[in-house]
């Protein structure tokens, strides 16, 4: 009984007499476990790291993108949310993006290609299901399905300035610049006020036939601002281009075309000055 206690008490593994190959196998099976443990770790590490906002206070130029995220209305939404593509596939995608990113940061230092992608549209719309006709105030027609589902506009291309930064104004809203130069110039789009503003109507005098010629003094009188304030330079926009009329032999006609609307070439040039450096 003695003999059987002794072989009870004392582990197979642990005697001295373990046989050789048997504490290899032992030793091989710890020595992958923990190099298996340490591969996640370091797979692990960099996905979830790229994935929180403080990671990102290492790049001096995100400082204030950071802090416009914290107070607008997406500040309780996490980068994931917005910044990884919805799925598996999308998760995957970005897991494979940000182990290399994360990596290169370290050795590399702080590099702006290390940083997330923007939203893709199928990101946006995990939330944003519901397709807006119109603006809160009532003023501005949004057919956001015919921009999204029949064009494929992507949100970004509009909402540019929604979390991380301000517009040239203040808001967050879009400008209507960014609508004027990438779409509706008048070829590609529609560039009339009435087809997206329902209370901006052209003015009546804007009809007149004599309105280029007194529009300047107009102006004194009138806050052209109101309508057209969404670009800061709106007189030199027309101003410092050149009329129609001044373009084939314009150098050899334009004497006679003086004589007969001499005050119209006055809008833009001085008699004196303009003039008088040929005559």
């Amino acid at each position: 009984m003695d003999e059987l206690d002794d072989t009870m008490s004392s582990p197979a593994e642990d005697e001295p007499g373990t046989p050789a190959p048997q504490k290899s196998r032992r030793t091989l099976r710890i020595v992958i476990g923990a190099v298996i443990a340490l591969v996640v770790f370091l797979l692990v590490l960099p996905v979830f790291s790229t994935l929180q906002p403080g990671y990102y206070a290492r790049y001096p130029g995100m400082h204030a993108r950071m802090e416009a995220w914290r107070t607008s209305t997406h500040g309780r939404m996490s980068c994931v949310s917005c910044h990884v593509e919805p799925g598996v596939k999308g998760f995957a995608s970005f897991s494979a993006r940000s182990i290399p990113a994360f990596y290169s940061q370290l050795v590399q230092g702080a590099n702006e290609t290390n940083l997330l992608e923007p939203p893709t549209r199928e990101a946006c719309q995990k939330c944003h299901t519901d397709y807006r006709q119109v603006s809160p105030n009532g003023d501005l027609l949004i057919p956001h399905r015919a921009h999204v589902e029949v064009l494929g506009v992507n949100c970004i291309e509009c909402h540019k300035d929604l979390v991380h930064t301000l517009n040239n104004r203040g808001f967050n809203r879009p400008e209507m610049e960014t609508c004027l130069a990438s779409c509706h110039d008048g070829k590609k789009a529609s560039n009339k006020c009435t087809d997206c503003h329902t209370r901006k109507e052209t003015p009546e005098t804007h009809a007149r036939k004599d309105w280029l010629k007194v529009h300047g003094t107009m102006s004194e009188t009138t806050d052209c601002g109101k309508c057209h304030s969404w670009t800061p330079d709106y007189c030199e926009d027309c101003h410092k281009q050149r009329p129609a009329t001044h373009v084939g032999n314009w150098k050899k006609n334009h004497a006679e075309r003086a004589k007969t609307g001499g005050k119209g070439c006055l809008v833009c040039h001085d008699e004196k000055k303009f003039c008088g450096k040929c005559h």
